[in-house]
């Protein structure tokens, strides 16, 4: 992931490391609209700026990995900047997916993002910049970002004709790392292999947020395509019995994600209407999902996309 970052994205790096040095406490907003890229630099802009790997006495990550971002965290948060760095000349706070915060929360965090210590650098990453409260959006800079060109370019040569096959690698950094590291022979040796899993084993792994995650995914979605009507019902209660409270909040969000990608590229009223339901499910909190009803109605609309027909009444 180092390299990738150091060869294709240094134009962003150098920005951003310019924009923290002419600061003396700063808030920076990192936003941008691909799965992965923005939290990818976000993570690693701390070592790019101070020149070494980080400690963990002058770096903090709150990383709500599809949970909330409640009051605690931000109170840590708070308690972590009181005292000055100890190596590093600055003292940094990454918060991931930071539209995860609880109003709560937000509120808390209002005073420091506007006036952090003068050697403190919050840094906070979102692909949802609207899904943010106007208080939060005033109180930082925001720096949105993109893919850079080059690293496309790189994913789409390596792929040749057969890129297709991999569209969702070109909305996530991260997974198309990870098959430029692989290789697109033993990606789809992978594939080939999940085909032969049982559902539990495809469900457990599917909440993982790499490149394997995402095959289970897709594999389930193949899957529930084919299923007749009681094969698929008993296949949603089974889900939400093995997978349970986070597990299962994720898993449901990563999937409407995928759905997202994979079924909904036209813009007729009716999948305008399907996508405002799919983009409600995103941004819900945990405490507010009904994982089972959910999930059902986004494989619904995932059946009938791949059958070309209502799939349910």
């Amino acid at each position: 992931m180092r390299e990738y970052l150091l060869e294709h994205s240094k134009g962003h790096l150098e920005e951003m490391k310019a924009i923290l040095e002419r600061s003396r406490g700063i808030s920076v907003l990192v936003s941008g609209e691909d799965l992965s890229y923005q939290r990818e630099l976000a993570s690693f802009l701390p070592e790019f700026v101070e020149g070494f790997p980080p400690k963990l006495s002058d770096v903090m990550v709150i990383d709500p990995e599809g949970e909330n971002i409640g009051i605690d965290e931000v109170r840590d948060a708070k308690e972590f900047l009181n005292y000055s760095p100890e190596l590093y000349m600055r003292k940094y706070v990454i918060v991931h997916d930071c539209e995860r915060m609880t109003q709560q929360a937000a509120n808390a965090f209002l005073k420091t993002l506007e006036e952090p210590p003068e050697y403190a650098v919050i840094i906070l990453d979102t692909r949802h910049w609207f899904y943010l409260l106007p208080t939060i959006r005033s109180r930082v800079f925001r720096y949105r970002v993109e893919v850079p060109r080059s690293f496309l370019d790189l994913l789409r040569e390596r792929l040749k004709d057969r890129w297709s096959d991999f569209s969702f690698a070109f909305r996530d950094f991260k997974v198309a790392v990870e098959i430029l590291e692989k290789g697109e022979e033993k990606v789809r040796a992978k594939m080939n292999e999940l085909r032969t899993w049982d559902l539990d084993k495809l469900l457990k792994k599917g909440v993982d947020r790499n490149l394997e995650g995402y095959l289970c995914r897709k594999e389930i979605l193949r899957r529930v395509s084919e299923m007749g009507e009681k094969e698929f019902l008993d296949f949603v209660d089974h889900a939400v019995e093995v997978l349970r409270n986070r597990e299962a909040f994720v898993f449901v969000q990563e999937l409407t994600r995928l759905v997202m990608l994979e079924d909904f590229q036209e813009s007729d009223f009716q999948s305008l209407k399907d996508l405002s339901f799919l983009d409600s499910v995103l941004r819900v909190r945990v405490a507010n999902l009904n994982e089972k009803l959910t999930l059902l109605n986004v494989l619904i609309l995932h059946r009938d996309r791949k059958r070309g027909v209502k799939s349910w009444n």
